[in-house]
């Protein structure tokens, strides 16, 4: 029986969802499209093509998809009367079953009053409930919201401070890649000056013999004109005069090598502490002072070792020995000058190219960390984007359910107050109604009353016209009967001169029996009670 009743629910439904609301109809009142074909297409594949039903086709069909479904609708209908004449006990739970509809469950039919105004009440508790759960979770969208901004505020700060760090690390290895294109040109000119250098070197090695080679012989020969013994002691004292000078120049090379590494140590150590002169200023001043203090002493050094080691010489050959000794040397010393300087620079880059070494795995470091903290932000930032998305998806669904559901509550509430206004409608009908057909059976017995005054009228005009028994006043008479007014103006008559004169003095001709008619004082009586 319940299978049946859920069968005669479920036609009722589909009937109503396709074929009882009015915009279901709506479709075939739109114009047919009609199909633009081109002349040139192939007549056979136009025969094979399907064609568009027109809207009298489709209308046909759900026409009879309609008499299908009632015809559905009246065999379960069938099924379920046999069932109630068969098993009548099962009729409250099968009644539920064709009651319950949307929001209005088997539970509240169950409960025992399934009148209007308890469904009504439980309805309105369903929806106040459903508008406390559509509070808070607009109050959770609205958290959730102030939550999103927060996160892509603080995404925002991290993707800006991720952008400043890879426009510095850039900028790194920009300058990293310019340092070391200027380091490999200035190793290319090195090796170039050094190449030039080992040559001139050579150069002046032999033009250096050979000019000493020359002027020995132009000063043995013209100058001196000695003997063999006598040059051979000259030559030997010049040799070992050369000797000492070579070594004393050796000597004062290494000291002023030793000095410029000093100094180039003292200079560096200077630039970076005149960077920090706030916190090394003492160190600096003392710094600064040992080395001027350590010049002086080697410069001392320097001038008690060529006085002590020096020989009395006559001036003239001491002038000429200095001058040949000087002028071979003059282009050396600028070429190990040049050489010292470039050497020192070349010492500075290498350092500042270690410094800039060691600082690349650091940076190196901390831009794959920071790279990694902005992928694993982007993937944070991604997720709760997502969950986010999902949840207020999944809210935004259930409002949606709830504001369906809400709309067909209040579509029913409005279709049961319709129905209700209706029945008092159509009380009132029945009462107007009931009041209309009173009203006409007072006028049909105002016009038997009329026809009565009537026929009396008649009988009257046809007996012998005799005296007035009142005398004849000018007063206005009823328009309708022309008596109301007449009788109003009489005065109390006996009953039997009234019968008297009533009745005829002969007989009607037509043979008919004119009944007793009732005194004028009851006809009164009688309008106004009709009326």
């Amino acid at each position: 029986a319940e299978e049946a009743f859920e069968n005669l629910r479920q036609a009722f439904d589909t009937l109503k969802a396709n074929h009882s609301d009015p915009w279901v109809w709506h479709e075939y009142l739109s114009e047919e499209q009609q199909d633009e074909s081109d002349e040139d297409e192939d007549p056979e594949l136009e025969q094979l093509r399907p064609k568009k039903r027109g809207h009298m086709d489709r209308l046909k069909a759900h026409l009879l998809t309609c008499v299908t479904e009632l015809n559905r609708c009246a065999q379960a209908a069938d099924t379920c009367y046999f069932h109630m004449c068969v098993g009548p006990e099962k009729m409250k739970p099968c009644v539920i079953i064709l009651g319950t509809s949307g929001d209005i469950d088997a539970d509240m039919l169950e409960s025992g009053d399934a009148s209007p105004q308890k469904i009504m009440a439980m309805l309105q508790a369903k929806l106040e409930a459903a508008n406390d759960k559509i509070t808070l979770l607009e109050a959770e969208v609205e958290e959730l919201k102030t939550k999103l901004c927060e996160s892509m505020a603080e995404s925002k700060d991290r993707w800006q401070r991720w952008q400043r760090s890879a426009m510095l690390a850039e900028d790194t290895m920009t300058k990293l890649d310019a340092m070391t294109r200027a380091f490999n040109d200035v190793c290319a000119k090195r090796k170039e000056l050094e190449a030039d250098y080992r040559d001139l070197y050579i150069r002046h090695i032999r033009a250096s013999r050979m000019m000493i080679h020359k002027g020995r012989q132009m000063l043995r020969d013209n100058v001196f004109k000695c003997g063999k013994k006598e040059n051979l002691f000259y030559s030997f004292q010049g040799f070992i005069h050369t000797l000492k000078t070579e070594k004393e120049e050796r000597i004062r090379r290494e000291h002023e090598a030793q000095r410029d590494r000093v100094e180039f140590a003292l200079r560096n150590e200077v630039k970076f502490l005149m960077a920090e002169t706030w916190r090394h200023r003492y160190t600096v001043e003392r710094l600064v002072s040992e080395a001027n203090r350590l010049k002086n002493d080697r410069r001392n050094f320097a001038l008690r070792l060529m006085h002590k080691n020096r020989r009395p010489y006559e001036v003239l050959e001491y002038c000429l020995w200095i001058w040949e000794l000087w002028q071979p040397l003059r282009p050396q010393l600028v070429l190990e000058k040049a050489l010292e300087a470039e050497s020192t620079r070349h010492d500075a880059c290498i350092q500042q190219l270690v410094q800039t070494t060691q600082q690349l795995p650091p940076l190196a470091t901390r831009i794959d960390d920071l790279q990694e903290e902005l992928l694993a932000e982007k993937v944070a930032h991604d997720v709760s984007r997502r969950e986010l998305t999902e949840r207020a998806a999944r809210m935004y669904g259930i409002f949606l359910e709830h504001l369906r559901i809400h709309r067909m509550q209040e579509l029913a509430v409005l279709h049961r107050i319709h129905e209700v206004d209706v029945e008092d409608k159509k009380e009132r009908i029945a009462v107007l109604e009931r009041e209309i057909a009173e009203d006409r059976h007072v006028h049909a017995l105002k016009g038997m009353v009329v026809d009565l005054e009537s026929n009396l009228r008649k009988a009257l005009d046809r007996r012998k016209q005799r005296a007035f028994m009142v005398p004849q006043k000018s007063d206005s008479k009823c328009p309708h009967c022309a008596r109301e007014n007449m009788f109003r103006s009489w005065r109390g008559v006996s009953h039997d001169t009234l019968v008297s004169d009533l009745e005829p003095s002969s007989p009607v001709h037509t043979g008919e029996h004119v009944p007793m008619l009732r005194t004028s004082a009851s006809l009164g009586s009688l309008t106004a009670k009709g009326v």
